[in-house]
């Protein structure tokens, strides 16, 4: 499958763009932790939290490895960012404004599920499945003709 240098260009930002974002999630994890645990509970924070950051550190020098272990936490950046923070902002947003008890508790399913459904088409129709699989693809091959 042949893909157009604007489209690898494109995946390129939206993967740093995750990266970026999976950093700061990182960052704020363990502040929250931080804050509500004290100390006693940072530890092991930071151990998982280093090991992902020197995992991106590697996948930004060129590690195979590391490359396919990023663009598997960011499959999980993206579908936190793409389909469970609007999910979450809504419920609130409704459970606030008392609506979600109005019949019988069925939006608590029906509201997430037309998210999940309407985010989905959203990124398929902008393509921004394929661009991110365009870099994927790219950078694969360079891989495999650099051994």
């Amino acid at each position: 499958m042949l893909f157009s240098s604007e489209q690898v260009n494109r995946g390129r930002k939206i993967v740093n763009t995750g990266i970026i974002i999976l950093i700061f999630l990182l960052l704020t994890d363990i502040a929250l932790r931080l804050v509500s645990n004290g100390i006693k509970g940072l530890t092991g924070k930071i151990f998982i939290s280093g090991i992902i950051l020197v995992n991106i550190f590697l996948h930004y020098k060129g590690n195979r490895i590391a490359f396919k272990i990023t663009m598997f936490l960011l499959s999980g950046v993206y579908i936190f960012v793409f389909g469970l923070l609007p999910v979450y902002l809504v419920l609130g947003l409704l459970r606030m404004l008392n609506i979600l008890d109005a019949f019988g508790g069925a939006l608590y399913l029906v509201v997430p599920a037309i998210i999940i459904i309407a985010v989905s088409i959203l990124v398929f129709k902008t393509e921004f499945y394929d661009d991110v699989l365009a870099f994927k693809n790219y950078y694969d091959k360079i891989y495999k003709t650099r051994k």
